[in-house]
């Protein structure tokens, strides 16, 4: 899959693995970056490798709170 923010192919940072996502619904989440991903073959946070974007949850929260104006 790609990543939702440099559209390269995406790669776990730490181990190098490329991510697939195991069903339709959690690739439209992480897409929404709405829940923290970890990486199922090393079990880190994923990071893609090529933008060092984490898909942590933080970023749905980060434009929401931009949106409300905080």
């Amino acid at each position: 899959m790609k990543c939702a923010y440099c559209d390269q192919v995406l790669t776990c940072e730490a181990c190098g693995t490329d991510y697939q996502a195991p069903t339709p619904e959690a690739y439209e989440s992480i897409q929404a970056c709405e829940e923290a991903v970890l990486c199922p073959t090393c079990e880190a946070i994923l990071i893609c490798r090529w933008c060092k974007t984490p898909y942590d949850g933080r970023l749905a929260d980060s434009e929401a709170d931009e949106a409300s104006g905080l």
